[in-house]
């Protein structure tokens, strides 16, 4: 028996998982304008959309926390579902960090620089994170 959570009748876990794959992979890109194009207004927009993917990944991380809490469900690879979890987790915390070193640092290059290197690092955990997420669904579209 499925108990996953739905929003009019969707998984609400895969439906979210979407928004911040897509805004902090832009993230870099807004960096590298920022950083060869000048600040304005790359680093605002930079900020903005790693702030839009923390919030959207929160909510994608709860509702994955709730999913993983039930066993039950049909077809979860337990293990590979903590490797999916692990490294979104860690690749949000990534962007978390960047969002306060946006607060708290200021703005030259140099910064850039560093925004850049904390985008790099989340995206790698990001997609590593989606491999292992892809491979979940994947695996369970075969057993069905």
């Amino acid at each position: 028996m499925s108990r996953q959570k739905r929003a009019l009748g969707i998984p609400v876990h895969p439906l979210l998982v979407h928004f911040p794959i897509a805004f902090w992979l832009a993230v870099p890109v807004l960096d590298l304008l920022a950083l060869f194009a000048g600040p304005e207004p790359w680093r605002p927009m930079a900020l903005g959309t790693t702030i839009a993917g923390a919030a959207f990944g929160a909510a994608a991380i709860v509702t994955g926390l709730l999913e993983y809490t039930q066993p039950s469900l049909a077809g979860i690879d337990m293990r590979l579902a903590a490797r999916h979890g692990v490294r979104t987790v860690s690749a949000w915390c990534v962007f978390t960090v960047r969002i306060a070193a946006a607060a708290f640092l200021p703005a030259p290059h140099a910064v850039t620089l560093l925004f850049l290197a904390l985008d790099l690092a989340g995206c790698a955990l990001l997609l590593q994170g989606v491999y292992f997420g892809t491979r979940q669904v994947c695996g369970q579209l075969e057993k069905d």
